[in-house]
C-alpha cells in the first residue's frame, strides 16, 4: 500500500503526460473525455456510459488527494488502499484515468493495473508511458506483488500490444468471458507478467495462487524488463 508520503511526489510530469489526482474542477473536462462509447466498449460495465455530468462529479470528489490520504491514514492492519483513480492529462485538459488494484485471498499478491484515454490522446504513446510509470511506482510501493495481470476484450488489438510491448504475454484465453451490459459478449485476453525475480528472491513460492481482476488495460513494471 502506498503511504501517506508517496502521495507528494504528484503530479508527474512525463514527456507525454501529467500524472495527478483528480481536483474539484475536474469534473466537466472528465464528462467530456468519458463519454464516448468508443471508450466505454472496452471497459468494465462500472464504466458509465453515457458518462454522465453527475457520474464525473461522484468520481472526481472520490479520487482527490485529500481523501486518499485520509483512506490510507485510517486503513486498519491487514488491509490495503490502492490508487484507482489517478487522473491522465494531456495538454493541460483531463483526458483520462489510470490505477490499480489488489487481488483477494489466495491472490492478494497479484496487481491488476488499468488505464482508460479520451479518444483523441490515441496513438500517441501516451498510454505505454503512463502505465510503465504507474507500475515503477508499483515496484517502490508494493513491493510484495510477485503478479501484474489484465483482462483485455479481444477486439481491443491496440491494448494488447501496450501490454506486450512491456513484457506481457497472454496466460489464456477466457472464452466468452465478458458480458457487456448492452448484450455483446467478448473474449477475454488475460494477459499476465510474473515477476520471477521476486519469486526467486524468496519473494514468492511454488504454487501461488492468484485470481484478481485487472482493468480495461494495463502494462508492466518497468523495473523487471531486460
Amino acid at each position: 500500500m502506498p503511504t501517506i508520503e508517496a502521495l507528494n511526489q504528484f503530479p508527474v510530469v512525463l514527456p507525454q503526460c501529467t500524472i495527478r489526482f483528480f481536483d474539484a474542477g475536474d469534473a466537466e473536462q472528465l464528462q467530456a473525455a468519458a463519454d464516448n462509447p468508443r471508450v466505454s466498449r472496452y471497459m468494465f460495465n462500472g464504466f458509465p456510459s453515457p458518462y454522465t455530468a453527475a457520474d464525473a462529479e461522484f468520481w472526481v470528489k472520490d479520487n482527490t488527494r485529500e481523501l486518499y490520504a485520509e483512506r490510507i491514514a485510517a486503513c486498519p492492519p491487514g488491509k490495503r488502499i490502492g490508487l484507482k483513480g489517478l487522473c491522465i492529462e494531456v495538454d493541460g485538459r483531463v483526458c483520462g484515468g489510470i490505477g490499480y488494484g489488489y487481488g483477494n485471498d489466495t491472490g492478494h499478491r497479484t496487481i491488476g493495473v488499468g488505464y482508460w484515454l479520451a479518444e483523441p490522446a490515441w496513438g500517441r504513446g501516451i498510454a505505454t508511458a503512463a502505465t510503465r510509470w504507474l507500475l515503477e511506482f508499483i515496484a517502490r510501493e508494493e513491493p510484495w506483488a510477485v503478479r501484474l495481470e489484465a483482462l483485455v476484450y479481444a477486439p481491443n488489438a491496440g491494448s494488447r500490444r501496450v501490454l506486450e510491448k512491456n513484457g506481457f504475454a497472454c496466460e489464456c484465453v477466457r472464452r466468452a468471458a465478458v458480458a457487456k451490459g448492452d448484450g455483446i459478449v467478448y473474449d477475454g485476453f488475460m494477459m499476465v507478467r510474473v515477476l520471477e525475480e521476486r519469486l526467486l528472491q524468496g519473494g514468492g513460492a511454488a504454487g501461488v495462487g492468484v485470481c484478481a481482476r485487472g482493468g480495461g488495460v494495463s502494462a508492466v513494471l518497468r523495473t523487471f524488463l531486460q
